[in-house]
């Protein structure tokens, strides 16, 4: 079933507990900028035109995805996620159908949850879908408030009532509007609420009482859902991210000899019967042979590696080494050398 999905991200915060200048959704996970996964995340699922808004640093943050064929979007005040939406829904000037709202601090999000969402919201034709989850400690997380077991609201957890903070089913802060619903009511939200902002959760309450349909689809997955608020969870969600990596490179039949000891990029290609050596580090866009055995220590960054190759001790930067190749160790090729 096709129909015209926007996907709009909320990039705009700085990421204070982080302790940068730069803004976190771009701070790197195996080099490669944090939102960028939840940007291939959402065009993968066939989102037809991805918005970001940008607040904190803004035209850095352009200028680091400048690559990616999104469009942006400026929040200069951060007044709550309903107030991001209000700031697309004042400047975009195309209304799709259906927006889906993302977060652009958690790169673990699920394609595959997210294609559950949009078959379910494009099937039921509900005013809104969101993404749960039943959660062991829910924390701060947003309570699921239901009646009769449909979703009539969601509470923000410090406006919870100690009753409804022992609810475990919790907002992942990931929805899909029919856009006639979103674009009638954003401008309805006010920030009557102990942080004086506007909620998108509120939305939800609004349509309940307009008597629209609300739908909720369940994450299994909790660590699909971590976001990101500082170095250690940066470090958490980059070693699972390698983890998945590498076994897909393994599935793949790559044999790695230490996956502890290896490091492989989110964008490269290994082919089958190729081995890596403990120490090795093959980042951006690199793609490797078949039969091609690398290591141990090299390290390989944006460069061809042809089949049947065997290096070992080498650093090779931007350039391309030919079938049948075997460096000496300790060789170093850059700046766009062909072998």
């Amino acid at each position: 079933m096709t129909a015209n999905i926007h996907s709009l991200i909320l990039a705009a915060g700085k990421g204070t507990r982080m302790k940068s200048e730069l803004p976190k959704v771009v701070h790197p996970i195996l080099g490669k900028p944090m939102v960028s996964y939840v940007i291939d995340a959402v065009k993968s699922v066939g989102s037809n035109r991805t918005i970001l808004v940008t607040g904190f640093k803004s035209d850095l943050v352009k200028e680091i995805l400048a690559k990616e064929n999104v469009f942006f979007v400026e929040q200069t005040e951060q007044l709550g996620t309903g107030h991001a939406v209000q700031c697309y829904a004042k400047t975009d000037p195309e209304i799709p159908e259906h927006l889906l709202v993302v977060c652009g601090d958690t790169p673990l999000i699920s394609a595959q949850t997210l294609k559950s969402m949009i078959q379910l919201h494009l099937e039921k034709k509900p005013g809104i879908t969101m993404m749960t989850l039943d959660m062991v400690e829910p924390g701060n997380y947003g309570r699921i408030i239901r009646k009769d077991g449909e979703v009539i609201a969601i509470r923000e957890a410090k406006d919870c009532s100690p009753e409804e903070l022992k609810i475990k089913e919790v907002n992942l802060a990931v929805y899909l509007f029919a856009a006639d619903f979103l674009f009638k009511n954003i401008f309805k939200l006010d920030n009557n609420n102990r942080q004086n902002e506007y909620y998108l959760t509120d939305l939800v309450a609004m349509a309940q009482q307009q008597g629209i349909k609300i739908l909720a689809c369940k994450e299994k997955d909790e660590s699909s859902t971590l976001g990101i608020n500082s170095r250690q969870h940066l470090a958490l969600v980059g070693s699972i991210l390698q983890k998945k990596i590498l076994e897909q490179h393994m599935d793949n039949g790559v044999t790695i000899v230490n996956p502890d000891q290896t490091f492989i990029g989110p964008d490269c290609q290994i082919g089958a019967d190729s081995t890596i050596w403990p120490g090795c580090v093959i980042k951006g866009k690199t793609r490797i042979g078949t039969n091609t055995e690398i290591g141990p220590n090299c390290l390989i960054a944006d460069s061809e590696i042809g089949d049947n190759c065997k290096l070992n001790f080498c650093v090779i930067q931007n350039s391309t080494i030919s079938e049948e190749s075997e460096l000496k160790p300790f060789s170093t090729i850059q700046a766009n050398t062909q072998i």
